[in-house]
């Protein structure tokens, strides 16, 4: 199985997975993935054999290829699974590389996909079967709902992501977590903001409030702890850059609750069960948030999302649509700040779902 996106993606991605893994139960399974999405699905814990493209897609290291096809050509396949609507290039040369009977995979998304129309009708010869994907403004859910059903069965139901929690070895007492960074400037909610939602939180529960992150978002930690009142700092530890994915997901998993942008923690929140306040932009409105699950059971907890909907929405990040529908929202992303949707997302927005959360879990 080929899953070559981000950590926030295959995370969303893990259900599917599991569902498709126990349909083959009787096989041997390999996941081929990148090497950033790799902790997902070690921790998830189901395939035998896990191979990772050490590059991003759009910047193909082809010596590292060369090594990544060889170990694949090792082994003779029965079928090979492509469930990622937006796939990249890399896939389908993964896919022509891979010696196999059969080949399945969803229908690639046309015309803005990561891999270009023509590259697309060049390279569909490759796959024996495509599943159809369902139209129109659907949940990522739906993407992978429609492909499972094509391969295990037409009565498949989405459900809630899923990860294993062990114990974190971090923070002694309760906590809730702080993840004021994410993949692009343009959605980040602003760090004095966060830091307002942090104060109010604390007054509440006095809790402690764990900042989580990657290296390069220390700056985005930096401001927000800048930003907090004396007393509320005092509360707050930073472990920006300090953790491995292993870790975020332990540290999720035993958090009491997440506030977050539309980035992987909101996602890993869902997946370890976690109550989590995220806000959200309107660029892909719908398909990644609000989450959209057909079978939810007792006790799961959505993800919670802060928004405000706005003419633009449903740009797609597409500059022309957006310079069309909101001029200054264009300005703002070719700036590297936050969009006009995320901005029009308040304080007391958030703190409405927060106090929703403190409710339950306190």
């Amino acid at each position: 199985m080929l899953r070559l996106d981000l950590i926030g993606d295959c995370t969303m991605f893990t259900s599917a997975a599991l569902a498709l893994r126990e349909h083959y139960k009787d096989r041997e399974m390999t996941m081929v993935c990148l090497q950033v999405s790799r902790p997902i699905f070690e921790r998830l814990g189901v395939f035998d054999k896990i191979i990772s493209l050490p590059f991003k897609p759009e910047a193909i290291d082809w010596k590292a290829l060369k090594g990544t096809i060889k170990d694949i050509r090792r082994e003779k396949y029965d079928i090979l699974l492509q469930p990622q609507l937006s796939k990249y290039a890399i896939a389908d040369i993964i896919a022509s590389a891979c010696k196999c009977n059969k080949r399945i995979s969803i229908e690639p998304i046309m015309p803005h996909g990561n891999a270009k129309p023509s590259w697309i009708k060049m390279t569909n010869f490759l796959y024996d079967r495509f599943i159809p994907y369902p139209r129109g403004v659907v949940s990522e859910f739906d993407y992978y709902g429609a492909f499972v059903r094509g391969v295990v069965s037409p009565d498949y139901k989405t459900t809630m992501p899923k990860l294993r929690v062990e114990k974190q070895h971090f923070i002694y007492g309760d906590y809730y977590i702080l993840y004021p960074g994410g993949s692009l400037v343009q959605k980040m909610w602003p760090a004095d903001r966060f830091a307002r939602v942090a104060e109010y939180i604390y007054k509440q529960t006095g809790l402690t409030g764990v900042i989580c992150g990657s290296p390069d978002e220390q700056w985005v930690a930096d401001n927000l702890k800048a930003s907090l009142n004396l007393i509320t700092s005092m509360s707050i530890i930073d472990l920006t850059g300090r953790t491995t994915i292993f870790d975020v997901i332990d540290l999720i998993g035993n958090a009491k609750f997440i506030v977050t942008n539309d980035t992987s923690g909101v996602h890993i929140a869902a997946a370890t069960n976690t109550p989590s306040v995220v806000d959200v932009g309107g660029w892909h409105f719908e398909r990644f948030l609000p989450y959209y699950i057909e079978d939810i059971k007792p006790g799961e907890h959505l993800p919670l999302a802060a928004y405000t909907e706005m003419p633009c929405y449903y740009c797609n990040w597409e500059w022309d649509v957006v310079g069309e529908r909101n001029p200054e929202c264009l300005e703002r992303l070719k700036t590297g700040q936050p969009s006009s949707c995320i901005l029009t997302i308040n304080v007391e927005q958030m703190i409405t779902l927060v106090d929703q959360v403190i409710s339950e879990v306190l």
